[in-house]
């Protein structure tokens, strides 16, 4: 109840913007029981993004799982409209985590980055093990592939949210061309180069 209550106020204000009394009267509880739970408002912060990356993480390992048997399109469809239908489901837990990596607590500021590479990674290893799977085993390229799914998502995510009108359908259809446009369209040499791109320390 308090994560929840948290977690909303913590997407519309950021986490500067809200203060420990609005979260307790969103939640209906007493001030000094959210002390007690949290010890402090950045900690209930930290708290609330990290059951929000959770719940992410835990849907794209369930949704990369019940998809990898599939054709590259169809699993490609099916994984948009997962991703793009949890951030729908959860609101708040989307704006929440895309303000994190911006509006972390001070004494961690590169905590809110970490938090995206996380999910991040989740992807890229998934895309790792399909190509080696499919032959073409990738591995700077699952990463890239993995940062522009998750981008491109996000600001269809964000147009759903803030334009009402907005069909989700051909947003999710068009998405999910350009990513199997993506992966099909490109020569096999660019994908080599890509990597070798990786420069050493």
């Amino acid at each position: 109840m308090v994560i929840d209550a948290a977690t909303r106020c913590f997407a519309e204000s950021g986490r500067s913007g809200t203060s420990v009394d609005e979260v307790a009267a969103a939640a209906g509880v007493r001030k000094p029981a959210i002390y007690e739970l949290f010890g402090s408002k950045d900690d209930l912060y930290r708290a609330c993004v990290a059951e929000a990356v959770d719940a992410l993480r835990d849907n794209f390992r369930v949704v990369n799982a019940e998809t990898t048997h599939l054709e590259l399109a169809e699993r490609t469809r099916l994984r948009v409209t997962a991703a793009v239908d949890h951030a729908l489901e959860h609101p708040h837990a989307f704006r929440l985590l895309s303000r994190a990596p911006f509006s972390w607590p001070a004494e961690d500021p590169e905590a809110g980055a970490r938090i995206r590479e996380s999910l991040v990674e989740v992807m890229a290893s998934n895309y790792r093990r399909e190509s080696t799977s499919d032959g073409r085993p990738l591995d700077t390229g699952a990463e890239v592939l993995a940062r522009l799914f998750l981008v491109m998502t996000e600001e269809v995510v964000r147009l759903c949210l803030s334009e009402d009108t907005v069909d989700r359908e051909p947003l999710i259809d068009f998405l999910t061309e350009l990513i199997l446009t993506g992966i099909t369209g490109v020569q096999p040499k660019v994908w080599d180069a890509l990597e070798r791109s990786r420069r050493g320390p």
